[in-house]
């Protein structure tokens, strides 16, 4: 059976003193007259206080760019937990950049046919941008959910907020605090060229979960002389 977060966090806190205790000592075997304690000293006693204070949380934007968001990793002492198997249902949603529309949780979205990226008759070029954010359930949402998404599909990055990776994801520090996806369109591109999202969130000092996997579709003739909405 796995260590729950409580015995995880108590062997963190155990540790953290003996770490504590092995650097003041040292410090009194160097130093037989202890002296008015370094710079260096003070900030490493401070550091090692604080996390005392408060224990290193598990939380899903500090995932690292060469851990792939899949079932077999390992975050924090925890793998992460497929989104069929979640304790809560957790959905990825969306909204046009600049529109006050309702958000929306689904497994497939179509894109419109977007802005022309430029004014050069010759680029067909087009680009649709999207907020994305977590959707939760009522129990979640006054916890602590922290989320990083990310994207495969080509013409497609995060742009602005939070963004790790070289666009290939962002992160948020609240499961409603949007990043921003921009999606570029040509004609050469296939209409059925999809775009998917998957994104993995934790409150806390537990495993990270995974949420279902949304795909965004481009509509039929994107990239085609489309005109600015």
């Amino acid at each position: 059976q796995p260590p729950s977060s409580e015995d995880t966090a108590q062997k963190q806190f155990n540790h953290l003193i003996d770490l504590t205790i092995l650097i003041m000592t040292m410090k009194f075997q160097f130093f037989l007259r202890p002296r008015k304690a370094s710079f260096s000293t003070i900030c490493c006693v401070a550091f090692i206080t604080s996390m005392l204070v408060n224990p290193v949380r598990g939380y899903a934007s500090w995932l690292k760019c060469f851990i792939d968001l899949d079932p077999e990793e390992v975050v924090m002492h925890h793998p992460m937990v497929p989104s069929e198997d979640a304790h809560e249902e957790v959905f990825i949603e969306v909204q046009p950049y600049g529109d006050s529309t309702d958000w929306i949780a689904s497994q497939e979205y179509t894109l419109d046919k977007g802005i022309k990226a430029s004014r050069d008759e010759a680029d067909s070029t087009t680009t649709n941008t999207l907020k994305l954010r977590l959707k939760v359930p009522a129990s979640l949402e006054k916890e602590d959910v922290q989320f990083v998404v990310e994207v495969k599909g080509e013409g497609a990055a995060f742009i602005d907020l939070g963004v790790m990776c070289d666009g290939v994801r962002a992160f948020s520090r609240n499961h409603d605090e949007h990043v921003i996806l921009q999606v570029n369109s040509t004609s050469t591109m296939a209409d059925n060229s999809p775009i998917e999202l998957l994104a993995g969130w934790a409150s806390g000092f537990e495993a990270v979960t995974l949420t279902p996997t949304m795909t965004l579709k481009r509509r039929p003739g994107s990239g085609v002389a489309a005109e600015e909405l």
